[in-house]
């Protein structure tokens, strides 16, 4: 992993990206990052309603299943609807009081007290005395221990798949495996016996699936290790076989290193890096997809949202139900917006801003108590009270979570890896920070005066958590009533989330669409060594600019001194991607109807969202001749293909060359003097900035070569603002074609007001207003989501500033240079320009690749596929074609530049006839249109039709359903 501490690079700073935090994989040159995984919770028990009374334990070593239930009995004396108790292991099922022998239970009694049933309702105990009985009649006179452990040992070898072991060995492997000796499995029995009893009676609720109390998210490390741990296996059974053959064929044995094969490791690593499949946790033989994904790198903050994205296995095609929606314990650990849309929507989630995972505790728990003193207690408050406070104090380790259940009358602890944690103030402790009255202090200094501790999902329950330091301190005589504070209200979002100036002002749909789309397409300066590096496909921003505003979390991210306490400011340029530029809320003659806009032509000529495009391609040969090809290697030589006049000799383009459309990039020639050459595709132009000839592991030889463009916003590009109000350019308008004000001012964008009311986003008209406020007086002012300053307050800093109370402004028309008459609100507001260029989304095709079935155009824009320039062609494209009465364009496109074919059709009987090669009388064979239900070619006309309408006429045919056309002569 790079950074971490075993990597070559973690010492390394000089020529690295200032804000690359590691944390991915290179494998084959690709950057590849672990999705988060979210598991069932392993030792845990699980309760369940359905479709039984059930409550199961996975254990974490051998990952073995039981199961606890409550069913129906089946005896006929038996009361109707009463309930017995089972247990399945090992694929048996065997009443409950029959394992509780086995294990060294004597007596009923103890077997009460080993369950607790002090207490238990009457119901429960009608439960537990219906189960003694059928226990009684199944094993008449089993009721010693080694009578049980022989029958239970009959009963699971005649199960499907019986163990080789003895009784007493596979329950010291896959009962409990985590606990030592039998009457330590008995007393867990017992305790999972009350749980189920407990849940059925109603004093206890059953176990959400969705809530992060009963999941955990598995990291890399637990990953990598369940597949590097599957490979080993996989080599080790390679190695006996081997040493096996040889000891069979009365061989010599070889050295231990000649039996390892190490490349089954490596090779195997390699290959689930590359498709990401990977093992799955539960069962051996199937294989888990999506697991790993290549890392974008468009810019830092599509960067970091990978590397804290997690995700829910389900089938996506499937209703995943209540798996989507958020539940309370998302709070503070997941963010509620950041989701993608459609079939993802719910699954893959983002963690909050100031959520970690926790790592596996070194230090055994136990031992440390012990150290400290540990000793029975008889009063579980101050026993938490204290446990919390070697927490605290860093005596235990400050990711342990402690957890006190009232109605179980249970104090847990738990220290295992992929618990989502969040930092809170603690309250009882703000006088230590208070009293010095420093400006500022770093999170270690606040963990070390304990005055932050980490709070998990499980121990939220027994805290009264206050809204933020204001809501805290604005309550006179009521801050003892709360135990922690949070950091501050936006750090509940994710990080993509929080930097939205004023998200709570604006519609849901629109935070999602800036949170997981537009802020991660935005072109942005996505490294500080761009020269160092190549990638496949890259952009760059000329200028970038810091935003006006500022949030909390943009202080936060971004900066190693942040840690520190210094007291700089954090905000860097490179997470907000974008620029800022002056915004009039007007129409423009027309231009800027719906999501257009209209920009400034001489501002786009100075510079504004002007952007660098990097492309490489490139190319390998073998490094040495094979057996049954020829040599290929670099050089140049003439080609039809293309042009190679920007070409040296050896077959690379000299750096400066600019490259146009057809132009040979890199240049490879055969031994028989066969073209193989890389040529560049339609649209496709640059000028050569950088030529790398290297090899690889493999000795293959292999060359890039990296292309550099330049563009300024033209037609049909896309922009959007902080809020998810996106839209393309409609129009370049002159300068001296704008409106301008009194001041002089002419703005660099002009958009439709009907936006704001169609697309609810009312944040950025706050942005504008208070970005006025913000350039007036020369200082930069939070906006920070649900902590930001009212309208009321923007309002009224613009008015004192001698602008109109509302952001409005005169203008005049700058065509006729008259006064408009209606105000116009005009404010600088941050855009950000997106990927989606016209120049890169641009095709033409009048004739292409069709598909072999359908003969339909196919739909990759690469393969040259749709059947109009630019976006596919679908029904709303059709119908504004219909609206303005191109009926003769649409034919064009839609049938005769797509599946035109022609069809032979009987008038007789209305039905298809077919094209047959036919004996006739007096004549040699003829080949011809033929009616095989007619037996007769007199009435039969050619038509024009789709292809697709033929197509389905004979597949319902296959089925017995007739299709009948009438034709017009």
């Amino acid at each position: 992993m790079v950074n971490s501490n075993l990597c070559c690079l973690h010492s390394l700073k000089e020529s690295d990206c200032l804000f690359d935090s590691g944390g991915y994989f290179l494998v084959k040159g690709m950057e590849k990052v672990f999705i988060s995984q979210e598991q069932r919770c392993l030792s845990r028990v699980w309760i369940a309603d359905r479709p039984c009374w059930t409550v199961s334990f996975l254990s974490g070593i051998k990952q073995q299943h039981i199961y606890v239930k409550l069913v129906e009995s089946t005896k006929s004396q038996d009361i109707s609807g009463s309930k017995i108790i089972s247990i399945s292991f090992l694929y048996a099922t065997m009443p409950i009081w029959l394992l509780f022998f086995a294990l060294g239970i004597s007596s009923d009694k103890e077997a009460f007290d080993v369950i607790d049933m002090h207490d238990c309702d009457a119901s429960v105990l009608d439960a537990i005395s219906v189960t003694i009985k059928e226990s009684v009649e199944v094993c008449e006179g089993f009721r010693k221990s080694n009578r049980a452990r022989q029958y239970l040992d009959e009963l699971i070898k005649s199960a499907r798949f019986p163990p080789a072991e003895s009784f007493d060995d596979y329950v010291a492997r896959y009962l409990f495996p985590d606990i030592s000796g039998n009457r330590n499995k008995a007393l867990f029995l017992g305790y999972m016996v009350k749980c189920l009893l407990m849940a059925y009676s109603g004093k206890h609720k059953c176990d959400d699936k969705g809530d992060f109390r009963n999941k955990r998210l598995e990291l890399a490390g637990e990953l990598l290790g369940r597949e590097l741990q599957a490979h080993i296996r996989h080599a080790r059974r390679r190695m006996v076989k081997a040493i096996q053959r040889d000891l069979d064929s009365d061989n010599d044995l070889k050295e231990l290193e000649r039996y390892l094969d190490a490349s089954i490791v490596t090779n195997g690593l390699k290959r689930a890096f590359s498709t990401g499949s990977w093992c799955h946790p539960y069962k051996r033989n199937e294989r888990c997809t999506g697991v790993v994904a290549t890392l974008r790198r468009t810019n830092p903050l599509q960067t970091i949202s990978d590397l804290r994205k997690s995700r829910q296995r389900v089938s996506y095609a499937s209703k995943a139900g209540d798996a989507r929606y958020p539940n309370p314990s998302y709070w503070g650990k997941l963010c509620f917006m950041s989701t993608p849309d459609g079939e993802n929507c719910g699954l893959v989630k983002n963690l909050a801003a100031t959520a970690i995972v926790s790592s596996k505790v070194v230090q055994p728990l136990v031992d440390s108590f012990i150290s400290c003193g540990m000793r029975s207690c008889n009063d579980p408050a101050t026993f938490i009270l204290r446990l919390r406070c070697m927490r605290r104090s860093n005596m235990v380790d400050r990711q342990v979570e402690i957890k006190r259940d009232k109605r179980q009358k249970e104090v847990r602890v738990f220290s295992d890896a992929g618990r989502i944690l969040r930092p809170l103030l603690v309250v009882e402790n703000l006088d230590k920070i208070r009293k010095p009255m420093r400006h500022s202090y770093s999170f270690q200094e606040l963990l070390q005066q304990e005055v932050i501790e980490f709070i998990g999902v499980e121990e939220e329950e027994d805290i009264i958590c206050a809204w933020g330091i204001r809501h805290l301190f604005g309550i006179e005589g009521e801050v003892t009533n709360y135990t922690h504070c949070e950091l501050d209200p936006s750090f509940l979002l994710g990080l993509s989330c929080s930097l939205i100036p004023f998200a709570n002002h604006n519609f849901a749909r629109r935070v999602l669409y800036q949170s997981e789309k537009h802020s991660q397409q935005a072109i942005g300066y996505s490294t500080t060594n761009p020269l160092i590096r190549i990638d496949t496909l890259s952009h760059q921003l000329y200028y970038p600019q810091k935003a006006l505003f500022k949030t909390v979390v943009a202080e936060c991210i971004g900066r190693a001194d942040y840690a520190s306490g210094k007291t700089d400011d954090f905000t860097r340029p490179e997470y907000f991607n974008g620029q800022n530029v002056i915004v009039a809320v007007n129409v423009h003659l027309g231009f800027n109807q719906e999501d257009s806009l209209v920009m400034n032509k001489a501002s786009l000529e100075r510079g504004m969202f002007r952007t660098e495009h990097l492309r490489s391609y490139k190319a390998e040969v073998e490094g040495k001749p094979l057996r049954l090809k020829e040599k290929i290697k670099f050089g140049k030589m003439e080609s039809k293909r293309g042009r190679v006049d920007k070409l040296d000799d050896d077959g690379f383009p000299y750096i400066g060359a600019s490259l146009q459309t057809n132009d040979i990039v890199i240049g490879k020639v055969s031994d028989a003097g066969e073209d193989h050459s890389i040529k560049l595709k339609h649209t496709e132009k640059g000028m050569v900035q950088k030529v790398l000839l290297s090899a690889n592991d493999e000795g293959k030889k292999f060359a890039v070569v990296t292309l550099r463009q330049v563009r300024s916003p033209c037609f049909g590009d896309k922009f959007s603002s902080m809020h998810g109000q996106k839209g393309v350019v409609g129009f370049l308008e002159s300068h001296e074609n704008f409106p301008f004000t009194h001041q002089g001012i002419v703005p660099d964008i002009v958009i439709n007001p009907h936006s704001f009311p169609t697309r609810q986003t009312p944040g950025q008209l706050l942005e504008a207003a208070l970005g006025k406020g913000i350039a007036l007086g020369g200082t930069v002012r939070y906006a920070t989501p649900f902590t930001t300053a009212s309208v009321d307050v923007i309002a009224e800093q613009l008015h004192k500033a001698g602008f109109q109370r509302w952001g409005a402004e005169s203008v005049l028309n700058g065509r006729t240079g008259e006064r408009v008459q209606s105000l116009v609100f005009m404010g600088p507001t941050f855009y950000q320009r997106l990927i989606h260029m016209s120049a890169d989304k641009g095709k033409f095709r009048n004739t292409g690749p069709v598909n072999p079935l359908t003969r339909q155009p196919v739909t990759d824009r690469k393969r040259f596929g749709g059947v109009r320039f630019g976006v596919r062609f679908g029904e709303m494209e059709r119908d504004c074609l219909l609206a303005h009465g191109a009926a003769a364009n649409l034919h064009e496109r839609l049938f005769v530049l797509s599946d035109f074919s022609e069809m032979h059709v009987c008038q007789t009987c209305e039905r298809m006839a077919n094209v047959t090669i036919r004996c006739v009388p007096g004549r040699k064979k003829i080949r011809g249109p033929y009616c095989g239900f007619c037996k007769s070619s007199e009435t039969i006309v050619r038509i024009n039709v789709p292809y697709g309408a033929k197509l389905l006429y004979q597949e319902l045919f296959s089925m017995g359903i007739c299709l009948k056309f009438e034709t017009e002569v």
